[in-house]
């Protein structure tokens, strides 16, 4: 192996400095998009191999997908800007394999993943090891033993996966020549700002990083070059990394994301369920999914393909719509056994580039995505304010519902108009039904799930909607243009389905259940 420079220079921005000079063993990296954060988890990637030889560490993710699409790519990046490449044939001088065994003559790490387990792993020349382990591969969990733990988008993780698979598997060489570095045995998460409720446990690390601040104040110099920190809880944005981003950045941002996820993915704005929700008995943890791709190994390409397991071809596809003239939302389902699943949800706005009616536009959204449907047969729910003349807003005063249905009819869609069916339920009703079915207190009620990967804007409006003393919902949020993705149109979608298909089941309908008790958590 050709020798590399003694030092090379690589650029920082000041936030990425303080993450890497901090002695602590537990980092948290909260940053927007284009703040540097995944490219500070692969400097950190190389770091640890300079400083823990044949230390194997864990890399995990939510999906295998996005760890090989996303992160490693970015990893992969980093390490060439540090010097470091890739071993084949072209750069023999390269330092690192990638899911693969590495070459006999390479130094293995302490702790081998074993013979299926090197198709997850990155192993360098030295014997450090970085394992890719996802939430949504079992099989990617087997035999960890690590000696750290490294996390791409931690909000979006399980906390009970976190601490009951990867912390205690966090144990390996305790006397190992590298156990006194500050990178051995360390836990760092790097994330965007949490979406759900559920995803707030990334910032237990700030209150012990304050916690930890307060002590450190009362120590003297001397002793805190002794005893290092315990914690580092570091927030970013794209404005902390503007030395290396196009002058545009803002506007590219801007132009191609909606108000909503350029809040909570780009200025870190925190979100979570409201106290007075509208859905009290919703819970990201229980009633969403991210087991959405299947895996399979091809032997020519010697990669793991990926494809979506979520949508079934032998379902009939399902589709709600609500209408305004700011937004227009669609909800796609399935009934999966004893699941009702929301796999995908899409809304469209006006904009000047785009002169298309919005219903027309999500039409052809759900062709486009759904075309090779075998039967080519759909269900359309919706707003029942879509029956009528008065309230199309085409030249032709054609009902919403007619507009909409016509694009599919003409692309080949047999289509079932259930929404000719359909009532308003009365605010009371419509409350008490959805959080009865949320609440999955009898095994005769379906399981509401969505897909977290597709429904993020739905999911977000979902814990945000507030409701009104007399179990109405909040609309107030409908009178703004600005993140009207946040607003709770896209709820009435999902509201106008579950009453439609499941009124039946209300409550005080059925036998056993009269003497439930409803009470408004207000």
């Amino acid at each position: 192996m050709n020798k590399a420079p003694t030092t090379r220079q690589i650029y920082a921005n000041a936030k990425q400095l303080k993450f890497f000079r901090s002695r602590a063993k537990r980092k948290t990296f909260q940053g927007g998009r284009g703040s540097g954060k995944t490219t500070t988890l692969g400097n950190v990637v190389g770091m640890m191999f300079e400083h823990l030889p044949r230390a194997k560490v864990v890399l995990a993710g939510l999906t295998y997908v996005q760890l090989d699409l996303i992160v490693l790519p970015e990893v992969k990046n980093a390490l060439s800007r540090m010097g470091y490449l890739e071993y084949n044939k072209v750069t023999p001088h390269g330092v690192y394999v990638i899911g693969q065994q590495p070459p006999d003559h390479w130094y293995k790490p302490y702790s081998s993943p074993g013979k299926k387990g090197w198709q997850y792993c990155i192993c360098f020349i030295n014997g450090f090891t970085l394992q890719l382990v996802s939430q949504d591969r079992p099989d990617s969990q087997r035999g960890i033993n690590s000696d750290g733990i490294l996390v791409d988008e931690s909000a979006t993780m399980k906390h009970e996966f976190i601490k009951t698979v990867l912390l205690p598997a966090m144990r390996a060489n305790r006397h190992a020549s590298f156990a006194k570095s500050h990178l051995h045995l360390s836990f760092y998460d790097f994330s965007s700002a949490a979406w759900s409720q559920e995803g707030m446990w990334i910032y237990e690390t700030e209150e012990q990083w304050k916690a930890d601040l307060e002590k450190r104040a009362l120590m003297s110099d001397q002793e805190k070059e002794l005893i290092p920190p315990e914690t580092l809880f570091l927030e970013s944005t794209f404005q902390d990394n503007a030395d290396v981003l196009p002058p545009n950045y803002l506007k590219t941002l801007e132009d191609s994301l909606d108000p909503l996820t350029l809040d909570v993915e780009v200025y870190n704005k925190r979100t979570g369920r409201r106290p007075d929700g509208f859905y009290f008995a919703f819970s990201t943890l229980k009633h969403c999914y991210y087991e959405s791709y299947r895996y399979e190994y091809d032997d020519k390409t010697k990669l793991h393909l990926h494809q979506s397991n979520d949508y079934r071809e032998n379902k009939l596809l399902e589709l709600s719509l609500d209408f305004n003239a700011a937004i227009c939302w669609m909800v796609i389902c399935q009934e999966i056994g004893p699941e009702f699943r929301i796999i995908n949800s899409e809304f469209r706005k006006p904009t000047i580039e785009i002169d298309k009616n919005l219903l027309v536009q999500l039409a052809e959204a759900f062709d486009q995505k759904y075309e090779k449907h075998p039967g080519k047969e759909v269900a359309v729910w919706g707003d029942p304010s879509g029956k009528s003349k008065s309230a199309a807003s085409s030249q032709e005063n054609r009902p919403f519902f007619d507009q909409f249905c016509d694009v599919l009819i003409k692309k080949g869609w047999k289509v079932r108009r259930e929404y000719q069916r359909f009532t308003y339920p009365s605010h009371k009703d419509k409350y008490i039904l959805i959080n009865h079915l949320m609440e999955e207190a009898s095994d005769r009620t379906p399981r509401l799930r969505f897909n977290q990967n597709y429904n993020k804007p739905l999911l977000i409006a979902l814990q945000m909607a507030p409701v009104t003393g007399d179990f109405k919902k909040d609309k107030s949020s409908e009178q703004s243009s600005r993140n009207r993705e946040y607003a709770t149109d896209g709820t009435d979608a999902l509201d106008y389905i579950v009453w439609g298909k499941y009124r039946k089941l209300m409550p005080n309908s059925r036998a056993g259940q009269q003497n439930q008790l409803y009470i408004y958590r207000g």
